[in-house]
C-alpha cells in the first residue's frame, strides 16, 4: 500500500499505482465476502461470551435438538444430546434463532 503511494509520486509510473489501488479495492472485497460467515460466527460468539444466554452445562433445546452444552469457543458452540454424539452450532445461527434454556439460572439443571 504504501508502494502503490510512493508509485503515485511519479506521473509515469500513476498508472501503475492507480492498478495497485483498484486491485487491493478488489481484493478486499473478495477476501470480505468469503469470510462473511467466519466474521459473523466470531461476532457471535462475542455476543454471547458477553450476554451469556447460554453456559456451559446448560441443557438447553435448539431446532427440535436438545443436549447439554460442553463447549462454547468464539466460533461453534458443541452440545452433547446423551447419545455419544457431540451437535456442533455455528454461534450465528444460535444468536439468530430460539435458544430454549431448560437450565435457567441454575447451571446444574
Amino acid at each position: 500500500m504504501i508502494a502503490a503511494i510512493v508509485l503515485a509520486q511519479f506521473t509515469s509510473l500513476g498508472r501503475l499505482a492507480a492498478g495497485i489501488f483498484a486491485s487491493t479495492a478488489v481484493l478486499g472485497l473478495i477476501i470480505g465476502f468469503a469470510a462473511q460467515n467466519t466474521i459473523a460466527n466470531i461476532i457471535a460468539g462475542i455476543l454471547i461470551a458477553v450476554t451469556q444466554p447460554i453456559r456451559i452445562g446448560d441443557r438447553i433445546g435448539f431446532e427440535e435438538r436438545e443436549g447439554r452444552v460442553v463447549d462454547i469457543t468464539l466460533s461453534y458452540t458443541f452440545v452433547d444430546p446423551g447419545d455419544g454424539s457431540r451437535i456442533v452450532i455455528p454461534n450465528q445461527l444460535l444468536v439468530e434463532g430460539i435458544v430454549h434454556n431448560h437450565s435457567g439460572a441454575d447451571t446444574t439443571a
